[in-house]
């Protein structure tokens, strides 16, 4: 492993996690580096570890500020297992001893577990994030009919480390190595330090694994579910939060129902918004989910003979109420669609603006 750990050494990237052995720093870039971009990653590590500097302050933060913390990130069930595995680490009063003792916290799996243990701790586990795979499969030629193939690729990833003096180092290494130059679709092979020893650029045909990657077929067109969402013609808004076991468990959404149109001039009989009447569709917004794609049809009401919708009509212990000018100042955690929503809102009202002055 000498000339990969050469190579890194002569210019790995310098990212915040790297400085120091600090598990909790480590463990916290890992779980956002989950499905996520580095580049993605570098707009909110500091911020969070400037509001959560340690595990006792994670912990004991509400999950709703948790959430608000990680708004952007996505795959918001991480920032969940991660609020969940920093109360179970503060309660014990120590960080996990053992790869076992990490993999059996909420949300940390076979490779992350190995990633935090051997970087914090500078012991030996091997990993097998989508970078690494990446670089095993092609360092070893690893065919993709081979039998028991998961199993020989960790048995693989696992033999980079043995009778190494920098265990912590070379994951890192395997990991930069995957990111920045065996790439998925054009593999910078012509500088890579393991290029002598890489059994991909065999001439031997049945040892050759195609490079690159053949690109996976397009999948069907993921099924599309509408809703409505309720915006008052003046005042304030209404966000509400996703109930428990909800997709998105615990952002807040602006408030809407079920539905895919309303007739203009329907008087709403229920809800916050009770007295109301339809205007008109606004515009739609699409969002886009592993499983399906929402369509969201903004709707504007006005109020019972008043041509506005009061704050009387957001009575009750629903959520939480926010003028525009403030909805999107990271007060509450929003889900996408908010956002997407308020962007759209903020770019009209200041084109309606921009128009009045003007005349």
């Amino acid at each position: 492993m000498a000339p990969l750990l050469a190579w890194y050494d002569a210019g790995h990237r310098d990212l915040p996690w790297r400085q120091g052995c600090d598990p909790y720093r480590i463990w916290v870039s890992e779980i956002m580096l989950q499905q996520t971009t580095v580049a993605t990653v570098l707009k909110f590590y500091d911020r969070f570890l400037s509001r959560f500097p340690d595990v006792g302050a994670l912990a004991g933060a509400d999950l709703t500020e948790v959430l608000r913390f990680w708004s952007g990130l996505g795959y918001y069930q991480r920032a969940r297992n991660l609020h969940r595995a920093a109360r179970i680490v503060a309660e014990r009063g120590s960080f996990p001893e053992s790869l076992a003792g990490w993999a059996e916290l909420p949300g940390i799996g076979r490779s992350t577990a190995g990633a935090i243990f051997s970087i914090s701790r500078n012991l030996w586990a091997p990993i097998l994030d989508a970078n690494v795979r990446r670089v095993v499969e092609r360092f070893f030629a690893v065919g993709k009919e081979e039998k028991k193939r998961e199993a020989r690729l960790w048995e693989l990833s696992d033999s980079f480390g043995r009778e190494n003096p920098r265990p912590g180092d070379t994951n890192q290494a395997l990991m930069e190595l995957g990111a920045t130059v065996c790439l998925p679709a054009s593999p910078r092979c012509s500088i890579c330090p393991l290029r002598s020893s890489c059994r991909s650029r065999d001439p031997e045909p049945e040892r050759v694994i195609l490079l690159p990657e053949r690109r996976r077929e397009r999948r069907p067109a993921p099924p599309r579910r509408d809703r409505l969402v309720l915006l008052p013609a003046e005042g304030p808004l209404l966000f509400v939060p996703r109930g428990e076991g909800r997709l998105l468990e615990g952002l807040f959404d602006l408030y809407g129902i079920a539905a895919s149109s309303i007739p203009p001039g329907a008087l709403l009989d229920e809800g916050p918004y009770a007295g109301f009447r339809v205007a008109e569709e606004l515009f739609t917004v699409t969002h886009t989910y592993s499983h399906f794609r929402e369509v969201v049809h903004v709707v504007g009401l006005v109020g019972r003979g008043t041509g506005s919708a009061g704050e009387g009509a957001m009575a009750g212990d629903l959520g939480v109420v926010l003028p525009l000018s403030r909805a999107l100042e990271g007060l509450i955690p929003l889900t996408g669609v908010a956002k997407k929503i308020l962007r759209e809102l903020v770019r009209r009202r200041e084109g309606e603006s921009g128009q009045g002055g003007s005349s």
